[in-house]
């Protein structure tokens, strides 16, 4: 049985519609990165947050079975300029056009300030 990161089983999960955590936090990636309000995934404070993978890990992303149904957890670095509010909508909407039934869970854990052309960690 493969195991979600945060300790969710994702048993269930992989029963369901027949698409692995493997291709949608692949997929859910992509979109998530392909946000203009987004600089990077990111792992956390630790690089806990991901969905680690036979030889490999995505940073940023978790998908779960939870009681109430199918959770997605993503992990931004945001732009400097757009609102929290604005950066999250738009993750959101890219995480949805991938996996429109879980339910979303965003965190923004720290903006990227550009500062003479060269991008900074705030």
């Amino acid at each position: 049985m493969k195991k979600a990161a945060s300790g969710g089983s994702s048993e269930a999960y992989l029963k369901g519609a027949g698409v692995s955590i493997e291709m949608d936090a692949e997929r859910v990636a992509a979109a998530v990165t392909r946000c203009s309000t987004v600089a990077r995934l990111s792992g956390g404070m630790a690089g806990e947050v991901a969905t680690y993978l036979p030889g490999r890990r995505i940073p940023g992303v978790v998908i779960r079975q939870s009681p109430s149904g199918p959770e997605v957890s993503v992990h931004v670095v945001g732009k400097y300029g757009p609102t929290m509010s604005e950066i999250s909508r738009e993750v959101g909407a890219a995480v949805h056009s991938v996996l429109p039934e879980h339910r979303v869970h965003i965190s923004i854990d720290d903006l990227d300030v550009v500062d003479g052309g060269s991008a900074v960690p705030a």
